[in-house]
Formats: C-alpha cells, structure tokens, sequence
C-alpha cells in the first residue's frame, strides 16, 4: 500500500485576504468612534495590535486628570515611572490580554492627584519616592 501525503499549504486567496482586511477596518470605524469621545475628555488613545498582543497608550491632558484615579483603578499588575517631563503608569486589564500605559505630564496633574495614584499602583511607595519603582508587565 502507498500513501501519499500533500504537505504544501494552501495558497492565499487574494479575495479572503481583501475581505479580512475590509473586516477589520469596519471594526477600526468603531473604535474611532470611541476614541473620538476619549479626545473630546482629554485623553488621547493609540491601540496597536498584533499577533498576540495588544497595547494601548494613553496621553492624559489637564483636563482628563482627574479620571486618573479611575483608570488605574481599572488595571491589575501596576507600576509606576517618572518619565522625561511626567510620569508613566503601566498595567494590565482584560485579564491581562491587554498593556495599558498611561502617560501624564506632570505639569497636568497636582500633588494630590500624584500621591492619590502613587497610592493605587501595585508598586512600593518607598520606591516611588526614590525614582526606582518596578513596572507593571506591559512595560
């Protein structure tokens, strides 16, 4: 008996690759839509994604800092840098699928609002004051 096995992959169909795209761009309409209600607070969003991982960056104006708190209340495995003119807090959400960095600079938020985050992120708080604090996983 003879078996023969084909273990070329099947080729690419241009029009599978066209309506994967088409797919995904629809999707990326409303997530704009969504983004636009971000910016309109305060807070500007950039998503990248790829295989594997998707990552979201947050800048954080004057306006939007008082929804700090709230955001980092929202991410698991936090940490927290002071970044050139500002500070970067990075986490995780979506049971950690997700990186989140949230950027501020520092001349946006007060005092208050500083210890107020310093005191939520999973970092030391020793070490935040000493500019050696850890960073979360999406970092």
């Amino acid at each position: 008996m003879t078996i023969i096995a084909v273990t070329t992959a099947a080729p690419i169909r241009p029009q599978a690759l066209s309506d994967g795209v088409e797919d995904v761009v629809a999707e990326a309409w409303a997530v704009f839509g969504e983004v636009q209600d971000l910016a309109r607070l305060g807070v500007e969003i950039a998503v990248t994604v790829r295989p594997g991982e998707i990552l979201a960056d947050l800048v954080v104006d004057k306006a939007a800092a008082q929804l700090l708190t709230t955001l980092v209340q929202e991410l698991e495995n936090t940490g927290i840098t002071q970044a050139p003119g500002g500070y970067r807090i990075a986490g995780t959400m979506c049971q950690g699928n997700v990186g989140l960095r949230i950027f501020v600079d520092s001349a946006e938020v007060t005092v208050e609002q500083m210890e107020a985050l310093a005191a939520l992120v999973d970092g030391n708080a020793d070490a935040y004051a000493r500019g050696t604090e850890r960073m979360g996983r999406a970092a």
